[in-house]
């Protein structure tokens, strides 16, 4: 079902809920950007997860919304860090278990490397997780499973 959907132009506004059904997907208000220079910049976007396929679906699913643009892709925390100082992204979505250097390290280091830079953490673990992210500088989290919705929302409030 999602192959078909993803090769027509016409659907890229939409996507399935679970029954099937084709659910509007409606934009995001546009970001204020970091300088005056550019009024209209969209929020930018570093995603960090060890499953490529759940990266890039979730790299799909912002890449349909206006005002926000997904930068870059990385797999673990090393990478993410790497990432983050080249790209400079407003926001890192990172994923927590990783191997090699876990999530929660590589936000502490991202965000004492670029504080302008806000981490949002996703997670199918425990709430002891969720207090650790929150002390090394997360801004927000969403749990790894959870419907597209509350994702929006928490890269919309962080």
């Amino acid at each position: 079902m999602y192959r078909a959907w993803l090769r027509l132009p016409r659907l890229r506004k939409q996507v399935f809920d679970r029954t099937g059904l084709f659910l509007r997907v409606t934009p995001l208000a546009a970001f204020r950007s970091r300088t005056a220079e550019q009024p209209s910049a969209s929020l930018r976007v570093l995603i960090v997860d060890d499953e490529l396929l759940y990266a890039e679906a979730i790299s799909v699913l912002l890449d349909m919304h206006e005002g926000i643009d997904v930068v870059g892709i990385a797999g673990d925390g090393r990478a993410a860090i790497e990432q983050a100082e080249a790209l400079r992204p407003d926001l890192v979505l990172m994923d927590v278990q990783m191997p090699g250097l876990d999530g929660i390290t590589a936000t502490r280091r991202i965000r004492r490397r670029l504080p302008e830079t806000q981490v949002v953490i996703m997670t199918a673990l425990g709430d002891e997780y969720v207090e650790r992210a929150r002390r090394a500088g997360a801004s927000g989290y969403v749990q790894k499973f959870c419907p597209s919705g509350d994702l929006l929302s928490a890269i919309e409030h962080a």
